[in-house]
């Protein structure tokens, strides 16, 4: 690393601090949309954000602390876009607390600057993204969702290890029904902070129509399931939602009928299925035309034996329907290898995307399926979520999870 990098460093005390005024100094930037080639330019960033790309060599003549990248690279902070934070029994806080601590600073020490967490606890969910908007923890953003499934759902999950109460009848936990007033349960839903509406389980055709409908209304995304059971994926994808969950998921697609028993639907998957790709190409081409994006979570389902993801995953990508990079898994609460590494690596070894590419998932799309646009990519307005790397991404991906530095909204973050 650079002598000026480890002075600096040195003088911030391996600390999160006030924002200085920045110039990145002749790096290599990689902007995030694999379309952009990588250029050799410095980042002048102001407030969070970073106000221009000096391309031409002339640098600001004013006071501005100075990263020297000379010989390094820059990129667009990454974002896991399926994690669940607050799923596991909240009863015990002080033990949860340092649980997420540990786990938030270790993503952010690998690079990981905006996560999606797909449901928990919205009140434990609510205070952890004021901290870690305010500087006060070290960690990503966090953005979330509440969790919208029918009655038989929640009262299966009550019986099981969790033994919540309060599943199904809170904001972020909404069990619906025929008559549940959508309108009044998205506002309370958004009230309560949420990004989006996940739609999971024991829903119909009929019902993620109509949150759809409402949630989109109110300006709030709707995040599916590939399979909620007895929906098809297929109708997930006629009501428009923003994106669908786990590519072994639209496996169900092609069972017969135009509803799905959950039980029978499983052990079908696990005997003697053969994947239908004229099925699937249909599928993922409404998928691509109505511009839903595709959380394949393959990591997650490669662990599980469910190969056929990683085919749908790789027809995805060639169709032209945008990738996130999900990975529904656990994260470590020590300085540990992250699954978000695992998931990148598979969707360039296993599914045909480019470094490029999949760099572009963690980045511009991930942002995207969040309706976020002023990150995912290195660009004037965007905001200073940017990661230094010692060696090029494009030729070793794991060295994004190896950062030099990481900038979260300007700060300098650095251990």
């Amino acid at each position: 690393m650079k002598t000026c990098v480890l002075l600096l460093l040195a003088v911030l005390g391996f600390a999160p601090y006030t924002r200085a005024q920045l110039l990145l100094k002749n790096a290599t930037i990689i902007d995030g949309d694999a379309a952009v080639k990588p250029r050799k330019g410095s980042i002048l960033v102001r407030h969070g954000m970073i106000e221009k790309i000096i391309e031409d060599g002339a640098v600001p003549d004013e006071q501005l602390t100075v990263i020297d990248c000379t010989g390094q690279f820059i990129t667009p902070g990454l974002m896991d876009a399926h994690v669940h934070l607050a799923t596991v029994d909240m009863n015990d806080q002080k033990g949860m607390h340092l649980k997420t601590d540990s786990i938030l600073e270790n993503m952010i020490r690998h690079g990981i600057t905006t996560v999606r967490d797909m449901a928990g606890d919205a009140i434990f969910l609510a205070e952890y993204k004021r901290k870690t908007v305010t500087g006060q923890l070290a960690g990503p953003d966090i953005f979330y969702a509440a969790q919208f499934a029918g009655p038989g759902y929640f009262e299966m999950v009550k019986g099981g290890s969790r033994g919540d109460k309060d599943l199904g009848t809170t904001p972020w936990y909404r069990a619906v029904t025929p008559g549940t007033d959508l309108r009044l349960a998205v506002a309370e839903a958004k009230g309560a902070g949420v990004t989006g509406i996940k739609v999971y389980a024991d829903l119909t055709r009929k019902q993620i129509a109509a949150i759809t409908e409402a949630a989109h209304a109110q300006g709030i995304q709707v995040w599916s399931h590939g399979a909620v059971f007895p929906a098809k994926p297929a109708d997930g994808v006629a009501a428009g939602v923003n994106s669908l969950s786990h590519a072994a998921d639209l496996c169900f697609q092609q069972l017969k009928g135009d509803t799905l028993n959950v039980s029978k639907s499983w052990e079908q998957i696990y005997k003697h299925f053969v994947l239908d790709t004229l099925v699937q190409r249909k599928l993922l081409q409404g998928m691509q035309q109505r511009h839903i994006f595709l959380d394949p979570t393959i990591f997650h389902a490669t662990n599980n034996k469910m190969w056929n993801a990683l085919t749908i995953t790789r027809m995805a990508h060639q169709l032209g329907v945008k990738i996130v990079t999900g990975t529904d898994w656990i994260y470590p609460e020590k300085n540990e290898e992250v699954p978000l590494e695992q998931e990148m690596a598979l969707l360039v070894n296993k599914c045909g995307l480019t470094t490029a590419e999949v760099i572009q998932c963690a980045t511009l799309n991930s942002a995207g399926v969040v309706g976020l646009q002023d990150r995912g990519v290195v660009r004037a307005g965007k905001r200073a979520d940017l990661l230094i790397t010692n060696v090029d991404p494009y030729t070793n991906i794991s060295a994004l999870f190896t950062p030099a530095v990481v900038i979260k909204d300007g700060k300098v973050l650095r251990w």
